[in-house]
Protein backbone atom coordinates (compact mmCIF):
# COMPACT_ATOMS: atom_id res chain seq x y z
CA UNK A 1 0.00 0.00 0.00
CA UNK A 2 1.54 3.27 -1.14
CA UNK A 3 1.43 6.32 1.08
CA UNK A 4 2.56 9.96 0.82
CA UNK A 5 6.06 9.13 2.07
CA UNK A 6 6.44 6.48 -0.65
CA UNK A 7 5.37 9.01 -3.26
CA UNK A 8 7.85 11.60 -1.99
CA UNK A 9 10.66 9.03 -1.97
CA UNK A 10 9.78 8.05 -5.54
CA UNK A 11 10.12 11.70 -6.57
CA UNK A 12 13.32 12.19 -4.55
CA UNK A 13 14.82 9.05 -6.08
CA UNK A 14 14.18 10.35 -9.58
CA UNK A 15 16.47 13.30 -8.94
CA UNK A 16 19.09 11.45 -6.88
CA UNK A 17 18.15 13.11 -3.58
CA UNK A 18 18.26 11.54 -0.11
CA UNK A 19 15.17 9.56 0.93
CA UNK A 20 13.03 10.54 3.91
CA UNK A 21 11.58 8.38 6.69
CA UNK A 22 8.31 10.34 6.75
CA UNK A 23 6.94 13.52 5.24
CA UNK A 24 6.91 15.02 8.74
CA UNK A 25 10.34 13.76 9.93
CA UNK A 26 11.63 17.39 10.03
CA UNK A 27 14.52 16.69 7.67
CA UNK A 28 15.25 19.31 5.03
CA UNK A 29 14.06 17.10 2.19
CA UNK A 30 10.85 16.21 4.05
CA UNK A 31 10.14 19.86 4.73
CA UNK A 32 10.57 20.72 1.06
CA UNK A 33 8.31 17.82 0.04
CA UNK A 34 5.70 18.98 2.54
CA UNK A 35 5.86 22.52 1.15
CA UNK A 36 5.02 21.38 -2.38
CA UNK A 37 2.96 18.23 -1.97
CA UNK A 38 -0.54 19.25 -0.84
CA UNK A 39 -1.05 22.15 -3.25
CA UNK A 40 0.43 20.13 -6.12
CA UNK A 41 -1.91 17.21 -5.38
CA UNK A 42 -5.00 19.42 -5.14
CA UNK A 43 -4.08 21.30 -8.30
CA UNK A 44 -3.60 18.05 -10.19
CA UNK A 45 -6.90 16.68 -8.89
CA UNK A 46 -8.64 19.88 -10.02
CA UNK A 47 -7.19 19.63 -13.51
CA UNK A 48 -9.85 17.38 -14.99
CA UNK A 49 -12.74 15.05 -14.10
CA UNK A 50 -10.83 12.12 -12.61
CA UNK A 51 -13.34 9.29 -12.17
CA UNK A 52 -11.89 8.19 -8.82
CA UNK A 53 -12.38 11.70 -7.38
CA UNK A 54 -15.92 12.39 -8.59
CA UNK A 55 -18.58 12.57 -5.89
CA UNK A 56 -22.28 13.41 -6.08
CA UNK A 57 -24.34 14.72 -3.18
CA UNK A 58 -27.36 16.83 -2.30
CA UNK A 59 -26.22 19.93 -0.43
CA UNK A 60 -27.78 20.81 2.91
CA UNK A 61 -29.63 24.12 2.93
CA UNK A 62 -28.38 26.73 5.40
CA UNK A 63 -31.24 28.20 7.52
CA UNK A 64 -30.06 31.79 7.07
CA UNK A 65 -30.43 32.86 3.40
CA UNK A 66 -28.03 35.23 1.61
CA UNK A 67 -28.41 38.89 2.54
CA UNK A 68 -29.41 39.79 -1.01
CA UNK A 69 -29.21 38.60 -4.61
CA UNK A 70 -30.17 34.97 -4.02
CA UNK A 71 -32.98 33.05 -2.32
CA UNK A 72 -31.13 30.05 -0.88
CA UNK A 73 -27.79 29.24 0.72
CA UNK A 74 -26.23 25.76 0.83
CA UNK A 75 -23.28 24.36 2.77
CA UNK A 76 -20.42 23.09 0.60
CA UNK A 77 -18.52 19.89 1.55
CA UNK A 78 -15.11 20.37 3.14
CA UNK A 79 -13.38 18.14 0.56
CA UNK A 80 -14.70 20.06 -2.46
CA UNK A 81 -12.16 21.20 -5.05
CA UNK A 82 -14.22 21.89 -8.20
CA UNK A 83 -17.97 21.68 -8.90
CA UNK A 84 -18.51 19.89 -12.20
CA UNK A 85 -22.32 19.75 -12.41
CA UNK A 86 -25.09 21.64 -10.65
CA UNK A 87 -28.69 20.39 -10.72
CA UNK A 88 -28.07 18.36 -13.88
CA UNK A 89 -26.23 21.02 -15.86
CA UNK A 90 -22.58 21.65 -16.63
CA UNK A 91 -21.30 23.92 -13.87
CA UNK A 92 -18.61 25.52 -16.02
CA UNK A 93 -20.06 26.28 -19.48
CA UNK A 94 -17.62 27.69 -22.02
CA UNK A 95 -20.01 28.54 -24.87
CA UNK A 96 -21.16 31.85 -23.28
CA UNK A 97 -17.59 33.11 -23.42
CA UNK A 98 -17.64 32.59 -27.17
CA UNK A 99 -21.17 33.69 -28.02
CA UNK A 100 -21.34 36.96 -26.12
CA UNK A 101 -24.83 37.65 -24.79
CA UNK A 102 -25.48 33.90 -24.47
CA UNK A 103 -23.86 34.39 -21.04
CA UNK A 104 -26.96 36.19 -19.81
CA UNK A 105 -29.06 33.11 -20.54
CA UNK A 106 -26.92 31.16 -18.09
CA UNK A 107 -26.32 33.82 -15.50
CA UNK A 108 -29.93 34.78 -14.95
CA UNK A 109 -31.75 31.59 -15.95
CA UNK A 110 -32.32 28.38 -14.02
CA UNK A 111 -29.45 26.51 -12.38
CA UNK A 112 -27.35 29.62 -11.84
CA UNK A 113 -25.25 29.58 -8.70
CA UNK A 114 -22.40 31.45 -7.05
CA UNK A 115 -19.86 30.26 -4.52
CA UNK A 116 -18.85 32.58 -1.70
CA UNK A 117 -16.55 31.12 0.94
CA UNK A 118 -17.89 27.71 2.00
CA UNK A 119 -21.43 28.44 0.81
CA UNK A 120 -23.25 28.06 -2.51
CA UNK A 121 -25.91 30.66 -3.32
CA UNK A 122 -28.72 30.04 -5.81
CA UNK A 123 -32.40 30.64 -6.50
CA UNK A 124 -32.97 26.89 -6.89
CA UNK A 125 -34.87 25.25 -4.02
CA UNK A 126 -32.60 22.19 -4.11
CA UNK A 127 -28.92 21.74 -4.88
CA UNK A 128 -27.49 18.53 -6.30
CA UNK A 129 -23.85 18.67 -7.35
CA UNK A 130 -21.20 16.47 -8.91
CA UNK A 131 -17.77 17.59 -7.78
CA UNK A 132 -14.11 16.69 -7.71
CA UNK A 133 -13.22 15.77 -4.14
CA UNK A 134 -9.89 16.11 -2.37
CA UNK A 135 -8.69 12.49 -2.27
CA UNK A 136 -5.75 12.31 0.12
CA UNK A 137 -5.23 8.53 0.14
CA UNK A 138 -2.90 7.54 -2.73
CA UNK A 139 -4.38 4.03 -2.74
CA UNK A 140 -7.59 5.50 -4.15
CA UNK A 141 -5.85 7.10 -7.13
CA UNK A 142 -5.30 5.50 -10.47
CA UNK A 143 -1.78 4.13 -11.01
CA UNK A 144 -1.07 6.56 -13.86
CA UNK A 145 -2.30 9.53 -11.79
CA UNK A 146 0.10 8.46 -9.03
CA UNK A 147 3.03 8.23 -11.43
CA UNK A 148 2.25 11.56 -13.06
CA UNK A 149 2.17 13.25 -9.66
CA UNK A 150 5.57 11.80 -8.76
CA UNK A 151 7.02 13.29 -11.96
CA UNK A 152 5.50 16.70 -11.21
CA UNK A 153 6.78 16.62 -7.63
CA UNK A 154 10.21 15.52 -8.87
CA UNK A 155 10.29 18.56 -11.17
CA UNK A 156 9.69 20.90 -8.23
CA UNK A 157 12.18 19.07 -6.02
CA UNK A 158 14.84 19.14 -8.72
CA UNK A 159 14.60 22.91 -8.86
CA UNK A 160 14.48 23.36 -5.08
CA UNK A 161 16.98 20.73 -3.91
CA UNK A 162 19.45 20.14 -6.72
CA UNK A 163 19.13 23.51 -8.49
CA UNK A 164 19.23 21.51 -11.71
CA UNK A 165 16.86 23.34 -14.07
CA UNK A 166 17.57 20.93 -16.92
CA UNK A 167 16.49 17.97 -14.80
CA UNK A 168 13.49 19.92 -13.54
CA UNK A 169 12.37 20.58 -17.11
CA UNK A 170 12.88 16.94 -18.07
CA UNK A 171 10.76 15.76 -15.12
CA UNK A 172 8.08 18.32 -15.91
CA UNK A 173 7.91 17.00 -19.47
CA UNK A 174 7.66 13.45 -18.14
CA UNK A 175 4.79 14.63 -15.96
CA UNK A 176 2.97 16.33 -18.84
CA UNK A 177 3.30 13.21 -20.97
CA UNK A 178 1.97 11.05 -18.17
CA UNK A 179 -0.93 13.45 -17.53
CA UNK A 180 -2.01 13.05 -21.14
CA UNK A 181 -1.86 9.27 -20.81
CA UNK A 182 -3.55 9.19 -17.39
CA UNK A 183 -6.44 11.46 -18.38
CA UNK A 184 -6.98 9.46 -21.56
CA UNK A 185 -7.20 6.15 -19.72
CA UNK A 186 -9.33 7.61 -16.93
CA UNK A 187 -11.73 9.10 -19.46
CA UNK A 188 -12.54 5.58 -20.69
CA UNK A 189 -14.01 4.58 -17.31
CA UNK A 190 -17.72 4.25 -18.12
CA UNK A 191 -19.94 5.00 -21.09
CA UNK A 192 -19.49 8.13 -23.16
CA UNK A 193 -22.23 10.59 -22.25
CA UNK A 194 -22.82 14.16 -23.45
CA UNK A 195 -21.90 16.90 -21.01
CA UNK A 196 -25.11 18.35 -19.53
CA UNK A 197 -25.67 21.84 -20.91
CA UNK A 198 -28.33 24.44 -20.18
CA UNK A 199 -31.09 24.27 -22.83
CA UNK A 200 -30.79 27.97 -23.59
CA UNK A 201 -27.11 27.61 -24.42
CA UNK A 202 -27.78 24.61 -26.64
CA UNK A 203 -30.49 26.49 -28.49
CA UNK A 204 -28.26 29.52 -29.05
CA UNK A 205 -25.38 27.31 -30.18
CA UNK A 206 -27.55 25.63 -32.81
CA UNK A 207 -29.38 28.75 -33.97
Amino acid sequence: MADVTDLCNDALGQIGATRITAIDDNSHNANVCSTFYSTLRDGFLSLTRWSFAETRIELAQVPIPPLFGFTYSYQLPTDLLVIREFNGNNANPTIPLIFGDAWFGVAYGVNYFKIEGDKLFTNDSSAFIVYTARIENPDRWGALFYQALTFLLAAKLASALTKDDKKAQAKLQDGLNMIHMASGVDGQQGSVVPMPVNDLIWGRFNA
